[in-house]
């Protein structure tokens, strides 16, 4: 015996079953059950639109329907799927707002109809299916909750798996980089450390030879500090980078020391380019900073603008106060950058000089100057020089 030639007991325990009426006594389920006509539909065939007033409900005896959002547009969702015993479109009933989504039939079925105006008037003279609906309702909206719960629950779960293989794929990536950067590292150190050395070697062996030419002796000292000056500074860099956060050791230093520190290493290094060092201070009163690294920082920027003055050239180093900064300018009349070039100096291992060097001279800088809680700013243009342009706040 088919779904539909269920005998009117038969079709009460069929209607019991469902959760809509489960709560409700028999007497109210033969009232619901003498609403309800029995109607065939093809596959394919619409129950009700989307946003079309809720005009009836549908009990599915046989076969299955599709449940749609935004049915026949781009973006349509199929939300699911009924079947046998299961209640359609009865939600519209109870809140009498237009339909929620777009149900099609996904087979042939068969399906019991109530209409709305006939419930309603139903519910209207008898309390106890109220209550009942309500028990029902209260039931669906639990059951609702604690599926959501447990959606969210496995969500929760798939999204903490997804971020531990993200962590790890993401510590891996981080590996693989330091090792390369350590390769990096180690061909640079091997590269820039290996001519000094070299030089210095030459040196000691020539000074042996000539130990008793007095005025040789004092030419090769010289170039013998020039030589450790440079290995020096290229360990000074390697270790900046190589910590990454730099830690500022803050005493009061006046800018006429610092000054007369730059010209000092100035001195010892040699810089063919430069035709004349201009050295201009109007601070009056000492400033807390790092001395060594503002050194360092105005070393990186020497060396840099020697670079680029083959040709004599003049370095302006350039101190004052604005307001409650402390800014210092060092310029070059030197071959400039490109723009493209000028958007990469602040990278580690970028270099476009081919007087070599290790290309961490000026994220250093950047550090450095960051670490001070300042900014740096670069403005070149390509046969007329560069300027690096620093802002620090001032502490006293």
């Amino acid at each position: 015996m088919s779904d539909t030639d269920l005998m009117p007991s038969d079709r009460l325990e069929y209607l019991r079953n469902i959760y809509f009426f489960h709560a409700m006594p028999l007497a109210s389920l033969k009232e619901i059950l003498a609403l309800c006509t029995e109607r065939n539909y093809s596959a394919g065939s619409i129950l009700f639109f989307e946003d079309m007033p809720g005009d009836c409900f549908f009990i599915v005896l046989e076969g299955e329907v599709e449940i749609w959002k935004r049915f026949g547009q781009p973006d349509s969702i199929l939300l699911g799927v009924s079947g046998k015993g299961q209640p359609v479109g009865e939600m519209a009933l109870i809140d009498n707002r237009p339909r929620s989504a777009t149900v099609r039939a996904k087979t042939a079925i068969r399906a019991l109809v109530v209409q709305a105006s006939d419930f309603n008037e139903l519910l209207a003279n008898n309390n106890s299916i109220c209550l009942s609906l309500l028990k029902a309702v209260t039931l669906m909206v639990r059951k609702s909750n604690e599926a959501h719960v447990n959606d969210l629950d496995r969500q929760n779960r798939e999204l903490a798996r997804a971020n531990m293989e993200l962590r790890d794929a993401q510590e891996e990536l981080i590996s693989r980089e330091r090792l390369s950067v350590l390769g990096k590292f180690s061909s640079l150190i091997l590269h820039d450390i290996r001519n000094p050395l070299s030089a210095l070697k030459t040196r000691v062996e020539l000074l042996k030879a000539n130990r008793d030419d007095p005025e040789y002796f004092s030419q090769s000292i010289e170039k013998i500090e020039g030589d450790l000056n440079r290995m020096e500074t290229l360990a000074a860099e390697f270790l900046d980078y190589a910590r990454g956060d730099i830690r500022l050791h803050m005493t009061v230093c006046t800018i006429d020391r610092l000054f007369d520190r730059f010209r000092d290493v100035l001195s010892l290094k040699r810089c063919p380019g430069f035709a004349e060092v201009r050295l201009i201070n109007e601070v009056t009163r000492p400033i807390i900073i790092d001395e060594e690294r503002m050194l360092r920082v105005l070393i990186n920027a020497g060396e840099n603008a020697c670079k680029a003055m083959r040709d004599a050239g003049v370095l302006t180093v350039h101190a004052s106060m604005e307001g409650d900064s402390f800014l210092l300018s060092i310029s070059d009349t030197g071959s400039g950058m490109p723009p493209d070039v000028l958007e990469h100096i602040f990278e580690p291992f970028y270099s476009k000089s081919s007087a070599g060097g290790t290309g961490l001279g000026m994220i250093i800088i950047k550090n450095i100057v960051e670490a001070h809680r300042g900014t740096v700013n670069v403005v070149s243009e390509v046969g007329k020089g560069t300027s690096v342009n620093i802002r620090l706040p001032v502490f006293v």
